[in-house]
Parts: C-alpha cells; sequence; structure tokens
C-alpha cells in the first residue's frame, strides 16, 4: 500500500497531476469517476490567497467525492 501522509492509497494509485486551466472540479469528478485515486487542484498563488484574490480562492473549492485531495499552491510573498 502507498500511504501520503496520513492518506492510504491502493499499490498502484492512480493519481491526477495539477493542470492549470485543467484540474477544475467538473474536471476532477470526470476523473474521478474514470478511477482516480487521488487528485489535485490546479496551481494556486499564494500572493492571492494573501491578497483576497477571488481567482485564488475559487480554485480552493473541493467537494466531498473529491477526497483525498491535494492543493498545490505556488508563490509568497515579498517583503521589502
Amino acid at each position: 500500500m502507498v500511504k501520503i501522509g496520513n492518506v492510504q492509497l491502493t499499490d498502484f494509485p492512480l493519481l491526477l497531476a495539477p493542470m492549470e486551466d485543467v484540474s477544475d472540479p467538473p474536471f476532477r469528478r470526470l476523473c474521478k469517476e474514470q478511477g482516480a485515486d487521488m487528485m489535485y487542484t490546479e496551481f494556486i498563488s499564494a500572493d492571492g490567497l494573501v491578497h483576497d484574490a477571488d481567482k485564488s480562492f475559487k480554485k480552493l473549492e473541493v467537494f466531498d467525492y473529491e477526497r483525498p485531495i491535494g492543493i498545490q499552491y505556488f508563490g509568497g510573498i515579498w517583503r521589502a
């Protein structure tokens, strides 16, 4: 068995990689219906989250049927 953190998966899990402008909830639903064991959200901007960008928060929308799911974010806040 494969284990990621406390998530137990099968010996040969089918994982959906994060893809910008592709891995949205409807696509993840289709992948789950076709047998994906674990999926990831689209890349989410850390800067967008800090500055309350609607687009970034929309990408965090996760539904129960998608679990287990990973959230992949990028970037950071630069301080001068």
